[in-house]
């Protein structure tokens, strides 16, 4: 299992944020490069199931994954089936003086050296919230 973990901070509040990067509906539309298909299943209270292409570096996942939230302080992706289950990503939001930031935890269950330094997983990661990110202090 290959984990990344990174902080960053988001000149916006945490709500603001939190809906944004837990917006998947919109992903397709948003972020085609990393999520060029998404396909809601079932959306309840405090969770979703999502079928989702997802385009990390130059490898395509075709995965159901499984969306909890804690509005406004936690979300979590976890893959139930598909090319890389087992995987998750914590999203973890907290905000001081308007700004929040996000903590990202990720464990990867795809293949990747880790005697490497360049982990190319880890800056396709790196750049798709770098994109939210963006996208959210533009709006």
């Amino acid at each position: 299992m290959l984990k990344i973990s990174f902080e960053r901070e988001i000149n916006a509040d945490i709500e603001k944020s939190f809906d944004i990067i837990t917006n998947f509906e919109n992903f397709q539309k948003l972020f085609p490069e990393f999520y060029p298909s998404i396909l809601i299943k079932s959306v309840r209270d405090e969770s979703s199931l999502v079928a989702e292409h997802l385009k990390l570096h130059d490898s395509e996942f075709i995965i159901m994954s499984k969306h909890f939230f804690s509005r406004p302080h936690t979300h979590e992706m976890r893959v139930v089936g598909g090319d890389i289950k087992g995987s998750s990503i914590n999203e973890i939001f907290s905000s001081d003086d308007g700004k929040t930031t996000l903590k990202v935890i990720a464990e990867l269950d795809v293949k990747s050296s880790r005697f490497s330094k360049n982990n190319p997983y880890k800056d396709s990661l790196n750049k798709l919230y770098d994109e939210m990110i963006s996208e959210i202090e533009k709006s």
